[in-house]
């Protein structure tokens, strides 16, 4: 039996194996297995080369963004159960030299780890100290030549703080005439740590979880590499799965902790391959220009991208003179600011196959993960050229022409970015309704599941005093505002719906962090009935109401929240009783300067309205108002308020809207 056994478990490795795809990320594995640690895999010091740059060209000035160095992971529970279970066979006195070697090396790991996530390690001290050293010897001109002044600026993580001191220190000991200023703060956080967003992460997940599904993994072999007896050792393992997982977790930190050891050996390759595949396939579909969500994260990002621009532009007109701008942060936020600035490889928009075959985590995003963009200009031309340093590796933009080699001009690469992403955002109209229905909660959770900007819905307030979500003023024959809430709530929309309230409309708007709920207040009879449906929606946003868990109720804040109305009454009551609040008029028939003077910071009018009066959209944005169309669901209008500058394009189509406005961008 155990004879069988073992030449079951040679077929089933060696089936594996062979049916394991040579893909360019399954050959990137082979040359160096540590590499399947993907975004925890410690920083790859490779020889540096430089293109010349063209004739009369030096360098400048450096913009960086780093990301911290190595660091703990969160799993210290997984080590232990890894030590554990092995500790257990071993006095059992089943354990292979691989099951006492792994469970000495799970015993150091969890032993350096000390019970603190996310700590940096020296490791990742010296990794940003070598990474400063190479960086000044590669260009001893910006630092000696300029300006002798850096500022160096952290995400409020203890890590990155760690590691810019790290780099900032190294900096200092090979020039002390370099005056670096140090900063960090919950100011910075919002453009040097922005992630993907929940909207991002639930679509990503939803495909997660159907793509876990395929994973075939070898049960067998694990434990006959571990255990004397395979069938004995799995009374110790309850989960062999989970117990693979948790070894693929020990080795995967290993690295960090200098623990220059391939721990991955001890899985069989195939099953790394995969685990490997499923740890980084997420954060591709995250935090990068995918197929499923690239449209939604490029976006996320232009902060970042823009604060970076107007301090090189700075230096470059002499209003800063800073040798280098040193930005510290995450792995997250590099990713998304590689793929916004299109470098080549890592930014690819792909499927989640082409994802899985051909991009390479460990190449474009491993602990002390890094972008420089290097400056340079000629004392016999304006024209400032910049080379992208992707990880210090020459990086192109495959969508600029290149004037040399990597060299790109400045002017160029700025107008890229410019129309990189689109500028107006998607309102859908009634939610997303079509094969569902208008102003229904299913349509809204469609429209925040598509990633809109926001979700129109139609308020009227019942004889009764209670505020109901419907569009039409009458449902079924039954006139809304003469009816009572009991009255309406036998109503059904076409979906099978009750009409819902507008409490019952903002519990499930507030789960949603990122599409913002625009609540349409109908004209009512008087002005007085107005004022009574104002009071009533405000009270639904401040305090919030009770049936809105407390963890939401922060989305209900003024810059997650808009308001729109054909009411001129109800714009000057949301304004004078809600400042801060966006609030749209809807009636087209008033020039923006006149609700500005009113305190209306806002105007939604039909696109007709910008045939005739296109200059409205500049009078808006010149005096900081917002401008919202509506409904706009054919292309050639769509190109025309996209090519005006609105803000947010209101429809009944967003995928046809989305379509048309990324057409656009490059």
């Amino acid at each position: 039996m155990k004879r069988f056994l073992a030449i079951s478990v040679l077929v089933l490795s060696a089936f594996l194996s062979a049916a394991q795809p040579d893909t360019p990320v399954v050959q990137y594995l082979r040359e160096n297995p540590r590499r399947a640690a993907f975004n925890t895999h410690s920083y790859e010091f490779l020889p540096l080369h430089d293109t010349p740059a063209p004739k009369g060209y030096k360098p400048f000035y450096i913009s960086h963004y780093g990301r911290h160095g190595s660091r703990s992971e969160w799993g210290g529970s997984q080590y232990a159960l890894v030590r554990d279970i092995l500790a257990r066979a071993g006095e059992a006195g089943l354990l292979t030299p691989a099951g006492d070697s792994l469970m000495h090396e799970a015993a150091v790991i969890y032993e350096l780890y000390n019970g603190m996530d996310g700590r940096l390690t020296p490791r990742g001290v010296r990794e940003h100290a070598a990474l400063a050293e190479r960086m000044y010897h590669r260009y001893p001109e910006v630092f000696r030549d300029g300006s002798k002044h850096i500022r160096a600026v952290s995400s409020t993580t203890p890590r990155v703080i760690v590691s810019m001191n790290g780099f900032t220190a190294r900096l200092t000991a090979l020039q002390p005439d370099l005056d670096i200023d140090l900063d960090t703060g919950e100011k910075y956080m919002a453009y040097i740590a922005q992630g993907e967003n929940g909207t991002i992460s639930s679509r990503t997940e939803r495909v997660m979880a159907g793509h876990r599904k395929t994973m075939r993994l070898d049960t067998v072999a694990v434990l006959r590499n571990l255990f004397k007896d395979p069938e004995a050792g799995k009374a110790f393992v309850p989960d062999v799965i989970a117990f693979q997982g948790a070894i693929y977790s020990v080795a995967k930190v290993a690295e960090a902790f200098d623990i220059d050891d391939n721990l991955f050996r001890y899985l069989p390759f195939g099953n790394v391959v995969q685990f490997h595949e499923m740890n980084f396939l997420s954060a591709y579909l995250n935090q990068c220009n995918s197929e499923l969500n690239g449209a939604l994260r490029l976006p996320l990002n232009k902060p970042l991208v823009d604060i970076l621009v107007r301090q090189a532009d700075e230096v470059i007109a002499g209003t800063r003179r800073n040798a280098a701008d040193l930005t510290f942060g995450h792995d997250w936020p590099f990713l998304g600011l590689v793929c916004y600035l299109g470098l080549e490889g890592v930014s690819e928009k792909l499927s989640v196959e082409e994802a899985a075959a051909n991009w390479l985590p460990a190449y474009y995003c491993p602990f002390a993960t890094n972008l420089q963009m290097i400056f340079y200009r000629s004392r016999k031309s304006d024209r400032v050229l910049v080379k992208f340093l992707h990880n210090e590796r020459e990086s192109h933009i495959p969508a600029i022409q290149a004037v040399q080699g990597p060299y790109y001009d400045w002017n160029d690469v700025k107008a890229y970015l410019a129309r990189r992403v689109p500028s107006a955002q998607i309102v859908a109209h009634r939610g997303i309704w079509k094969g569902n229905a208008q102003n229904s909660i299913a349509s809204l959770r469609e429209a925040q599941q598509f990633g809109c900007w926001g979700s129109e819905f139609d308020l009227h307030l019942t004889a009764d005093d209670e505020v109901v979500v419907n569009h039409d003023p009458t449902i079924d024959g039954l006139d809304i505002q003469k009816s009572t809430l009991a009255e309406v709530r036998t109503k059904k929309l076409a979906n099978g719906e009750t009409v819902p309230t507008l409490a019952e409309y903002m519990a499930q708007a507030v789960r949603n962090r990122d599409c913002l709920p625009v609540l349409e207040l109908k004209p009512h009879a008087s002005a007085e009935r107005e004022d009574v449906l104002v009071e009533h929606c405000l009270k639904a946003l401040r305090p919030a109401p009770s049936n809105i868990p407390p963890q939401y109720a922060r989305r209900l804040e003024p810059a997650k929240v808009a308001f729109i109305s054909f009411s001129h009454h109800i714009c000057r009551e949301l304004a004078r009783k809600a400042p801060g609040y966006t609030v749209q008029y809807l009636g087209g028939d008033i020039a923006p300067s006149v609700l500005h003077a009113e305190g209306i910071n806002g105007i939604d009018y039909h696109y007709s309205v910008f045939y005739k009066h296109p200059e409205w959209v500049k009078e808006a944005h010149d005096l900081g108002m917002s401008v919202n169309v509506w409904t706009v669901d054919d292309r050639k209008d769509i190109e025309a308020m996209r090519d005006l500058g609105v803000d947010q394009i209101t429809t009944n189509d967003p995928a046809l809207v989305r379509t048309v406005l990324w057409e656009a961008c490059r």
